[in-house]
């Protein structure tokens, strides 16, 4: 597993735009919008990207981060994966906390987020329209002592 910005912007839209990857967060028809002001990193396995990680500003020292993995690359593995993106944030950014915005739709994010250990600090309703429908959201938050709880625990299994 190496994580890296990804600079390959066609190699993103792919991955991004592959339903296997992001599910129902994509309506049909639609398109993955790539954030202008965001960082993307890839999780590579060899050469193949299986996971994304966005980060970009939300709010003064706070960012907004979403990971996707591909089938396959769930559960332990993007867990890994998630460690290893605190520790490059860490390395690469003053933040104090993160946000995540889970849509109620989809069940993976929200273990995924939990078992990261996460607050939830509120949902709201309606949040975006999914193929026509209102589908809420609800905001987790990980502190930047979290980060470095993660990165320790991930420090340790490389050893």
């Amino acid at each position: 597993m190496n994580i890296q910005l990804i600079d390959n912007l066609q190699m993103l839209w792919v991955f991004l735009n592959t339903e296997a990857n992001t599910g129902n967060i994509v309506d049909d028809g639609d398109h993955y919008f790539i954030k202008p002001d965001a960082l993307y990193l890839g999780v590579y396995e060899d050469k193949r990207l299986v996971g994304v990680h966005e980060v970009r500003a939300f709010w003064h020292s706070v960012v907004e981060c979403h990971a996707i993995y591909a089938p396959g690359f769930r559960g332990k593995y993007a867990l890994e994966g998630h460690r290893r993106f605190c520790r490059w944030l860490l390395a690469n950014s003053t933040f104090t906390n993160s946000i995540t915005l889970v849509p109620d739709t989809t069940r993976y994010g929200r273990t995924l987020i939990r078992l990261l250990g996460a607050s939830r600090v509120g949902h709201l309703d309606d949040a975006y329209l999914s193929n026509g429908k209102p589908v809420g959201v609800t905001l987790y938050q990980l502190t930047r002592t979290q980060y470095e709880e993660l990165a320790h625990v991930s420090a340790h299994r490389a050893v």
